[in-house]
């Protein structure tokens, strides 16, 4: 309920901030006074961004027990997983990151729709206590692919205010699951070529950092 109260606050906040966007002109004369809206045109329909998260709780939830081992490494082992790694020990775990790729048309100066693809990987090792060479390797991945809707409450030639939502699937190693992610506030800076920044919650990470280019298709 909690989510969905937020979603409909920002449709709103977009809806009735959109209007920031234009500039008034005011024209007086002896005769009359002549004012005129102007709408900027700086507006590329296409939208396209690459990023980078961090982790998040959500991101670990779709990796399997070998990633989980990296942020909670709390279990109890057996007896018999003790007699097992006896003779070996543990390397640090290492996390990619989630990569993002993400795609937007400019359906309103306050709306684009698209699509996000995200991939993250975890990855720990083992090795020989006499040795010391690897004698395992544990690793997990998840990607997803997921609609995106994107709320732009600010809108400048080179700065974007905005927030996001995204529901798809995740596919891990072994199984399909559902996910979501959302953008709770993002900001763009840059016109063509552009970087961001954004805080999110959901399986983007909580923070994350990227490049993009907004462009116009040609005219035939």
């Amino acid at each position: 309920m909690k989510r969905l109260k937020l979603l409909l606050l920002l449709l709103f906040v977009a809806g009735t901030l959109s209007a920031q966007n234009s500039t008034v002109q005011r024209e007086v004369t002896d005769d009359y006074v002549k004012i005129t809206r102007i709408i900027p045109n700086w507006d590329n329909k296409h939208d396209l961004r690459i990023g980078l998260g961090s982790v998040s709780l959500c991101a670990l939830g779709y990796l399997d027990e070998a990633f989980g081992e990296v942020y909670y490494d709390v279990s109890v082992p057996t007896f018999r997983q003790q007699v097992k790694n006896a003779d070996r020990y543990k390397m640090p775990q290492y996390f990619t990151g989630v990569f993002s790729f993400s795609y937007a048309f400019h359906f309103r100066r306050w709306l684009q729709l698209g699509g996000t693809v995200n991939f993250a990987a975890a990855t720990r090792v083992y090795r020989d206590n006499l040795t010391h060479k690897k004698v395992e390797d544990y690793s997990s991945y998840f990607g997803s692919i997921m609609p995106t809707a994107r709320f732009i409450y600010l809108n400048r030639e080179k700065v974007q205010l905005y927030s996001a939502v995204s529901l798809g699937v995740s596919i891990t190693d072994y199984e399909v699951l559902p996910c979501y992610d959302l953008t709770l506030f993002g900001c763009s800076f840059g016109k063509s070529i552009f970087g961001f920044v954004e805080i999110g919650n959901g399986i983007g990470g909580w923070g994350r950092v990227g490049i993009g280019y907004r462009f116009n298709a040609k005219k035939k």
